[in-house]
């Protein structure tokens, strides 16, 4: 199975167990296929960067982007298409 998992699903995975964390690991163990982009794992590590999150990672003794490469190394890493319905999105002529 190939998913795509959205930023907060990632997050959550990282920081807790639960759902998403279940997701993280089925990925690890080969149970599926995660695909990421440069503009999602981009968007990980400004997530982990809010305050919020400050306690928890120190409270695990990590580097929000030690937890960014960790999820970039078990994700493949894809370039996404351009939408081609986006009107914003369409080449220009």
């Amino acid at each position: 199975m190939r998913v795509v998992a959205d930023t907060s699903t990632v997050v959550s995975g990282l920081l807790w167990h639960g759902n998403p964390w279940q997701v993280l690991e089925a990925a690890r163990g080969g149970i599926l296929q995660l695909y990421t982009s440069a503009a999602l794992l981009a968007e990980i590590a400004e997530v982990l960067q809010r305050p919020k999150f400050a306690q928890r990672l120190s409270a695990a003794n990590v580097a929000s982007h030690t937890l960014v490469m960790g999820y970039a190394a078990f994700a493949w890493l894809i370039e996404p298409a351009p939408d081609r319905t986006c009107y914003y999105c369409r080449p220009r002529r």
